[in-house]
């Protein structure tokens, strides 16, 4: 049998062609690295707004962020348990934390927020839009609905500017008239009520979960003429 030899130079043009096609496989197979893309940004949501002041609804999931921006003065309630990370001012303040139904507010500024948790951040502002509000002469907060509403009346918070109230009146129960000041009113459940101020009759009125309305200064009384407990928040403006 007659036996084939190979040379060097020939077995180098045999081999050399494998090792390029190698090379260029592992360079096609090569993937770029890419950055850590950042957190995604949401906007508020608005619930209501007029020349005095305006509602808005912000959720936040994990990852989610509100982009820094100017904000007015403002009251916040919580309806959700949430920790967000928090920058005012350009400064990173570190991570705040709130419970369900916890009040704060903020004086107005530069901020922004972040949810680096891993449950939802859900909440209400209550923005004042201007100082020069309508007038509430004869009115006063110590006549207001916490004097008449007994237990169907919750203080959750009251300084200079603000004062939250959440009330929960029951089937068939009335508040006694009152005095309210400008406020917002905004509906933790569906209720149906039988409503009457010095300046208009008797109206029947029905609201929805997640619903804001406004009153200017005003007296007034209601009764749930429902079927649910009346569950809403008075934040009035001073």
């Amino acid at each position: 049998m007659k036996k084939t030899l190979i040379t060097l130079p020939a077995l180098v043009l045999l081999i050399l062609p494998l090792l390029i096609g190698c090379r260029t496989e592992k360079k096609a197979d090569a993937q770029p690295v890419s950055e850590a893309s950042g957190p995604e940004m949401v906007e508020p949501v608005s619930v209501y707004e007029n020349d005095f002041v305006k509602v808005v609804h912000v959720v936040l999931d994990p990852g989610q962020a509100l982009a820094s921006h100017e904000g007015e003065e403002r009251i916040i309630y919580s309806l959700s348990d949430y920790a967000i990370d928090w920058e005012e001012g350009g400064q990173d303040l570190g991570t705040k934390a709130w419970k369900t139904g916890e009040v704060h507010v903020h004086e107005a500024g530069q901020h922004a927020a972040e949810n680096k948790g891993d449950s939802r951040a859900e909440w209400l502002a209550f923005v004042r839009k201007t100082s020069e509000l309508p007038t509430c002469e004869g009115l006063s907060l110590e006549k207001d609905v916490n004097l008449v509403a007994g237990e169907a009346a919750r203080m959750l918070y009251d300084d200079e500017s603000f004062r939250v109230t959440e009330i929960n009146l029951k089937t068939g129960e009335s508040l006694p008239m009152h005095d309210g000041i400008n406020r917002v009113i905004y509906a933790l459940s569906d209720y149906t009520i039988s409503y009457w101020s010095d300046e208009t009759k008797t109206t029947e009125k029905v609201f929805k979960t997640g619903e804001a309305h406004w009153h200017e200064g005003c007296q007034h009384s209601m009764q749930n003429n429902g079927d649910t407990v009346a569950r809403y928040l008075v934040v009035a403006f001073k």
